[in-house]
């Protein structure tokens, strides 16, 4: 590994760890806190990521992939519904208590969307509750895309939720209806077409 590719790390690692001593507040983490973390010059921050901001968002969407790829919901239940309900629930908890993250996760998935990002990647995990393998494709696909893309715009919305929605997403048993009725909304023509292509 080259020098600079060890200095870099170095700095998205100290940086990744800023970023969960904070508990996800970033607004005290420094450009100057960074480089003296990782022992090395401010410029190098910006020479290799050009500004603290590109530096903590590269950071968040490496916190957020591995909290989806180690992410078990674990509910038993047999049918579709709930077990996705149980999942996105959980999901939507994540966002709400780890808001700042959350909110860094999303708007770099909006801004500069990739297959792999940590969107089509909740998508993926969704898909183990619809009894996938975690590759959707088809009806599903969209479906799962349609849950993740509703329940990011309701995280950003959630200041104004109340007021326009009737939702408080502060408050847990309204998330969790929120969740419920999405899902059934959602559910019902992906449910129907699962059905059709069993009785054919």
């Amino acid at each position: 590994m080259k020098k600079a590719d060890i200095i870099k790390e170095k700095l998205i690692d100290v940086t990744t760890n800023l970023i969960m001593e904070s508990a996800g507040d970033i607004d005290g983490i420094t450009t100057r806190m960074i480089a003296k973390e990782a022992g090395v010059g401010v410029g190098l921050v910006n020479y290799h990521f050009q500004t603290k901001d590109n530096l903590i968002e590269i950071c968040v969407q490496r916190i957020i992939r591995k909290v989806i790829s180690s992410f078990q919901p674990g509910c038993a239940a047999e049918d579709v519904p709930t077990r996705l309900k149980h999942t996105a629930k959980l999901v939507m908890d994540f966002l709400m208590e780890n808001q700042p993250v959350s909110r860094i996760s999303i708007l770099g998935d909006c801004k500069s969307p990739k297959p792999n990002d940590n969107t089509m990647g909740t998508v993926r995990g969704f898909s183990h509750s619809t009894g996938g393998k975690g590759t959707p494709q088809g009806r599903e696909l969209i479906t799962l895309f349609a849950l993740t893309s509703a329940m990011s715009s309701m995280f950003l919305r959630k200041d104004i939720s109340k007021d326009i929605f009737g939702i408080d997403m502060y408050n847990k048993k309204e998330r969790g209806l929120f969740v419920e009725n999405l899902v059934d909304i959602l559910l019902r023509g992906f449910m129907n077409e699962v059905y059709k292509e069993g009785e054919s």
